[in-house]
Order: structure tokens, then C-alpha cells, then sequence
């Protein structure tokens, strides 16, 4: 009776925290610049105060033991936001961006949050999965997803011929090669005329189902949706996969091994890790990700350019993950949301915008270091067939 007790208990703690998660960024989205800020202050109020109290642990405990609940609370609010927006075009294209970035930072995720490398050059992977896919279907005449397809394989092909060299450092001289790459990415395009040089890949063709185009409006259920609804969904979609992987490959032993050279490379070489084998995995799996992610922008906008793909762009998808939480995947989706969201927000500013982005993101950081949704320290479950099993930090 006590445990039925407790287990109820569990369900509607996770059921209040999944509803009050979706309606905090409903207000951030729809609301001014001041309620998106103020929503992000609460929500981290309520997050430091949960921990100060001792309830963080026990959220999580919940959120483990009736995780379908809230996902399902989550998938019937992504599949209802478009309805709930009313069909408005530039927060729906908000949205679209946000999870197109959450893809990106999943993959930046792998180097940075598990395994400790920092990549300054995600741009530029990001950028390849994207003129790769516009410059085949525009210049070759293939279809959209065969393009997208390509982007991915190249941009991970890349990312594992740059991770040989490259991991023959460590640290900050790490750092220091992938700032390279990226200014390297960014000189290539922009002296370079085939790809577009620095007017960039104009007319690039929508993604289309069965003769259906993604960039025609439709009605669902007598209400008119705006054709950024069918990218939505796509990009939603591809996401909801990518969060998935992301989550297998944390609780498995290619996650572990991340962790182990992120803590002490030397330790992990020791308990028999092969570590470039494992870097360069991370480095392939995060190219892959952003690649994914650049073809879909592509075929979302219609146009790329280089300006697109700078370091700037680097450095959001970096500040993205330190926000939302390094090793976490929901954190880092959540990051992701957020920065676009407060981004596309400051727009209005015009030239002060990147000054008062800066400055938001200092002051979160200073007062939430270790990010919104941090890491956990990892929690075994019993032994089964003689291999521990770990249970996922979310």
C-alpha cells in the first residue's frame, strides 16, 4: 500500500514538472523579450531552490521511474504547439531553428560535455552538411533527401580526416586546431566561386513527400498551418531520433569510456581504453549530427551563405551546450531552445544585440555555472548477466 502510495506520489511529480516545463517555454516563445528572460530566471530559481531543499533528488528519482509519462507529456505538446501558435509563421520559424540547433549541440555534445574536447570549428561541420547538400541537388539535379544523406556522410568523413591530425593534441592547443579549421572553412567558401563564394547558394529545392513540397501550407483538423509546421515536424521528428541516440550511446560503454578520458586520459589508458579509436568516434558522431543539421537548415531557408557558418556561430552552438548543461541531453536541448529563442528576441536591438547576448549569457552563467540541468554523477542498477547497467542521467 505505502509503495502504491509512493508511486503515485512519483507519477504526479512527474507529470506536474513535464506540464510546467512545456508551459514555461510556451510563455518564453510567445512572450516578450522580458517574459522569455523572466521565464528563464524562475525556471532557474526553482532549480537551485529544489537542490538547496533536497528535492532535485527526488525529482529525478520520479522522472526515472515514470520516464513514458513525461515523455508523453512532451511528445502531445510538440505535437500540439503548431495548433496552439495559431499558425504564426515567425515563432513557428523560431521553433523550426531551435531544434535544427538542439541537433547540433547534441553532436558538440559528444566532444565537449563527454568527453572534454572543446571544438571550435561545429560551424564548419555544420556548413559542409549543408553546401554538400545544396550544391548536389542545385548543380546535380538529386533529390533533397538523397543530398541530405551525403551531407551527413561528409561532414562525419571530414570530421574523422581532421580527428587523426588533430588529437595529436590536447587542451587548449585542441582548441587552438579547431579555430583553424574554422577560419579555414570560412576563407574556402568565400574565395572560392563554385560553392557560391561569398553570395552564397541561392533556389535551394524543399524537401517533398509522394509529390507533396514541405514549403506548401496545409490543413489539419480545419485549421490552415503555415508551411514552417511541415518542417517542424520533420525537423521535431529527426530530433526526437537524435535525443534518442544521444541517450543510448551515454548509458553505454562507448558513454563511459567518454567520461573516463574526460576525467583522466591517462587512467582510462590505463583501465585498457583505446583513446583515439573513442576521441575519433566523438569526433565523427558530432560531425555527423551537425551535418544532418546543416542539410536540413539548407533545405529550410532556401539559402545559405557563409555568414551562416562563421565563428560566431561556433561559439553559440558552444555557449548552447554550457548552458543547458555539458553531458546532459535534455539539458542541452533545453539550451538550445532557449538561446534561439532569446537570439531571435534581441533581433530588435540591432547593433547592441550580440552585446546584450553576451551579457545574458554571463549572467546566467555566473549565477548557474555548471548549467541549467547539470550533469549527474551516474547511478548503477543491479547486476544483470554480469554487466552493470547504467541508468541514464536524462
Amino acid at each position: 500500500m505505502q509503495r502504491a502510495a509512493f508511486a503515485s506520489k512519483n507519477s504526479l511529480v512527474t507529470l506536474l514538472v513535464s506540464v510546467l516545463a512545456c508551459v514555461f517555454l510556451y510563455f518564453a516563445l510567445v512572450g516578450s523579450l522580458f517574459v522569455a528572460l523572466a521565464v528563464i530566471g524562475i525556471g532557474l530559481a526553482l532549480i537551485v531552490l529544489g537542490e538547496y531543499r533536497g528535492k532535485a533528488e527526488a525529482i529525478h528519482t520520479a522522472f526515472g521511474e515514470h520516464r513514458s509519462l513525461g515523455i508523453t507529456v512532451l511528445i502531445i505538446f510538440v505535437l500540439t504547439l503548431p495548433f496552439l501558435l495559431k499558425g504564426n509563421n515567425y515563432l513557428l520559424h523560431i521553433v523550426v531553428m531551435g531544434g535544427i540547433y538542439s541537433v547540433v549541440a547534441l553532436g558538440l555534445n559528444f566532444q565537449m560535455g563527454s568527453t572534454g574536447m572543446v571544438n571550435f570549428a561545429t560551424a564548419a561541420f555544420f556548413g559542409t552538411g549543408a553546401y554538400t547538400s545544396a550544391l548536389l541537388v542545385t548543380k546535380f539535379n538529386i533529390s533533397p533527401w538523397l543530398g541530405t544523406v551525403s551531407g551527413l556522410v561528409l561532414a562525419a568523413v571530414l570530421g574523422l580526416l581532421f580527428g587523426i591530425p588533430a588529437l595529436k593534441t590536447r587542451g587548449y592547443y585542441l582548441s587552438l586546431v579547431t579555430m583553424a579549421l574554422q577560419v579555414i572553412f570560412t576563407l574556402m567558401i568565400i574565395n572560392t566561386s563554385w560553392l557560391g563564394g561569398p553570395n552564397g547558394v541561392p533556389g535551394i529545392p524543399a524537401y517533398s513527400l509522394a509529390g507533396f513540397s514541405l514549403k506548401t501550407s496545409v490543413v489539419l483538423f480545419g485549421i490552415k498551418l503555415p508551411y514552417q509546421a511541415n518542417y517542424y515536424y520533420l525537423v521535431f521528428g529527426i530530433l526526437g531520433l537524435a535525443v534518442l541516440v544521444a541517450a543510448r550511446l551515454y548509458n553505454s560503454h562507448v558513454g563511459l569510456a567518454w567520461n573516463a578520458i574526460e576525467q583522466d586520459e591517462i587512467v582510462a589508458v590505463t583501465q585498457g581504453i583505446n583513446q583515439t579509436k573513442i576521441k575519433l568516434l566523438a569526433f565523427a558522431l558530432g560531425a555527423a549530427f551537425a551535418g544532418l543539421a546543416g542539410a536540413l537548415y539548407g533545405h529550410y531557408t532556401s539559402f545559405i551563405g557563409v555568414e551562416n557558418f562563421d565563428f560566431s556561430i561556433s561559439l553559440i552552438f558552444i555557449c548552447m551546450v554550457l548552458l543547458g548543461g555539458m553531458d546532459n541531453v535534455l539539458g542541452v536541448v533545453l539550451g538550445a531552445m532557449l538561446l534561439t529563442i532569446v537570439d531571435e528576441k534581441l533581433r530588435d536591438f540591432a547593433d547592441y544585440r550580440m552585446l546584450m547576448y553576451s551579457l545574458i549569457l554571463i549572467i546566467i552563467l555566473l549565477a548557474r555555472s555548471q548549467g541549467l540541468l547539470p550533469k549527474r554523477i551516474r547511478k548503477y542498477g543491479k547486476l544483470r548477466d554480469s554487466k552493470i547497467e547504467p541508468i541514464s542521467n536524462g
